[in-house]
């Protein structure tokens, strides 16, 4: 059997367990959005925390690897803040993880100060890349008025460009577009992710009679984040020297990859509608 057989019966497996798992997670997805509270929160906080693992263990074996003890427990606390409106635990919990992350790290490596201070930097790096995502998704699901639009303006954008740049890739993509940090990616994916995240973004505003002047701009930068956490998320990987970023174990998305792997666009585009939001007075 020829490599290229052999490489296409490979890709022709994973993308079926791929939209095996995708016809399996997006509906529960979508049901909790709509269901809200405690039920929404339940589902993101397991999933931030198995993100924020991979995070840490993605740096194993380097001087600057991130607490998981101190971490993922910060995390916790962070998302449990946004969703009791509570915003002095979230910055209580921020404090003890700084103290907390620089005696555990400076016990284990006495005189070592340098490296401590450099594992607090990574530890909160990762609470700032997964657990508040996170909690900017519980805090605008949460929202009286709107909140479930907001969401779901969140999935427009992320899943449109998935979806979008992963099928015009694959057919019509020829151009790369950051090959050393992602072989696959291809200028025309990317241009295809973009708009089709503009497509589906501003379809659901009309159709839920949401559109406004003054969300074109949040939807227009959406999905060119979208893109570049993407990328983000590769040059991590590459970086690291690691394929994919699941813990054995905790492989809660077949033919996915982790779960980093899975949200690298979403947690840009939630902190941007969210912060957007914010800023303008809508949230």
């Amino acid at each position: 059997m020829s490599d290229s057989l052999v490489t296409n019966s490979a890709e022709s497996t994973e993308l079926r367990v791929r939209l095996i798992t995708a016809s399996v997670l997006l509906p529960i997805a979508i049901l909790v959005s709509f269901a809200g509270g405690e039920l929404f929160f339940a589902l993101i906080l397991p999933v931030m925390a198995i993100g924020m693992l991979e995070f840490y263990v993605m740096e194993k074996d380097t001087q600057t690897q991130g607490s998981s003890l101190t971490g993922i427990p910060t995390g916790i606390a962070v998302v449990s803040a946004f969703y009791l409106q509570r915003h002095d635990i979230w910055q209580l919990a921020l404090a003890l993880c700084v103290v907390g992350t620089f005696v555990l790290e400076f016990a284990r490596h006495p005189k070592q100060v340098g490296r401590a201070l450099a594992q607090v930097g990574t530890t909160l790096c990762g609470v700032l890349y997964v657990a508040f995502p996170a909690a900017f998704m519980v805090s605008i699901r949460n929202q009286p008025e709107d909140g479930l639009i907001w969401v779901f303006v969140v999935f427009a954008i992320t899943w449109g460009a998935d979806t979008f740049g992963y099928v015009i890739g694959r057919l019509f993509g020829r151009k790369k577009l950051a090959p050393i940090i992602s072989p696959n990616k291809t200028v025309e994916g990317a241009i295809g992710a973009i708009l089709g995240a503009w497509s589906a973004a501003l379809l659901l505003l009309i159709f839920t009679d949401s559109l406004q002047p003054i969300l074109i701009p949040m939807v227009a930068i959406g999905p060119l984040l979208a893109v570049g956490g993407d990328l983000f998320e590769s040059a991590m990987k590459r970086f690291f020297r690691v394929k994919d970023s699941y813990v054995a174990g905790f492989n809660v998305f077949p033919g996915h990859g982790g779960v980093l792997d899975r949200i690298d666009a979403l947690v840009w585009v939630t902190s941007w509608v969210f912060l957007y939001l914010y800023g303008v007075g809508i949230l």
